[in-house]
């Protein structure tokens, strides 16, 4: 518990010339009762002007109080070898404890110690006050550059999961150009043909000949058997230039369809030379299945 009450105290140390000053100083000291009346100690009493000395024995005080006849030489360079942010350096003059007869006042340099330790403590205190403000802001600046440290990481993070994403929907867009690049190749000349338009074969049957197609596989074999120009009929549909084109074909296929069941007696007869029936002309530059396919692909 002592040693947490010295660590609140505001520590004193005084520079003299010499020794018999050195005594005056810790008499009076003495009398006055800092540590009592104003929670100042007085730690150090330091009989001696020699820098490295001073340097040693004055480290870490709050108030350092210099003697000598006014801010001569001597306190100059100790005042520029031994002052820093957190401390606060004052003079104890030794011209105002001087009598007439040259002789000391031991009042007078009571009162001269005194009124040096309270000044010099009031500027420590106001020193004090600047750094404990300079602290805090030092701290609010400390506590944002967390943040935006932790904001600046929290970006690179996403910046990488971002990369990923992009690398990843760059292979997507090289995948969909080569989709499209094949496409474009398959389908480079599909400006060069005619555009069919496609119907539901069924409706197509009931609407034009008011029955049920029964048997789409033989509709299929004639239109492949003729290869009509641009007539495509599989998988349900009828592809044709219009309706009435396809309803024109269907046409010839059901009455042919019709023929065909009606002398299929005289048709499954061995033919004679003579009588061969002549089989119409078949372009082998159409091929009606791959076509149809394509088209569906």
């Amino acid at each position: 518990m002592e040693n947490e009450n010295h660590e609140t105290k505001i520590d004193v140390r005084i520079i003299v010339s010499g020794l018999d000053i050195a005594q005056l100083v810790s008499k009076a000291v003495n009398n006055i009762q800092l540590e009592r009346d104003y929670n100042i100690i007085v730690s150090s009493i330091i009989p001696t002007v020699e820098l490295d000395i001073v340097k040693k024995v004055a480290s870490g005080a709050d108030i350092l109080l210099i003697g000598g006849y006014g801010h001569d030489e001597t306190y100059n360079i100790l005042f520029n070898e031994l002052k820093t942010d957190f401390n606060n350096i004052g003079l104890f003059d030794y011209n105002a404890i001087i009598i007439e007869d040259e002789s000391i006042d031991f009042k007078l340099a009571e009162k001269e110690i005194l009124n040096s330790i309270i000044k010099s403590t009031l500027s420590y205190s106001l020193n004090l006050i600047n750094i404990h403000s300079l602290e805090n802001k030092l701290m609010k600046v400390t506590h944002n550059y967390n943040n935006l440290l932790d904001d600046y990481n929290q970006i690179i993070k996403e910046n990488e999961v971002l990369s990923q994403e992009n690398n990843e929907l760059r292979e997507d867009i090289s995948e969909v150009r080569a989709d499209f690049d094949a496409f474009k190749l398959r389908y480079q000349d599909i400006y060069s043909r005619e555009i069919l338009e496609i119907f539901n074969l069924y409706d197509l049957w009931q609407d034009t000949f008011r029955q049920d197609l029964e048997d789409e596989e033989r509709v299929v074999i004639a239109t492949d058997k003729f290869r009509p120009d641009n007539i495509i009929v599989g998988q349900g549909f009828i592809a044709a230039e219009s309706k009435p084109k396809a309803i024109e074909w269907l046409k010839i296929v059901r009455t042919a369809l019709i023929f065909v069941d009606d002398n299929s007696d005289d048709l499954v007869k061995e033919p004679t030379p003579d009588s061969e029936p002549k089989v119409p002309e078949v372009r082998d530059d159409y091929d009606i299945s791959s076509s149809f396919e394509n088209f569906w692909d």
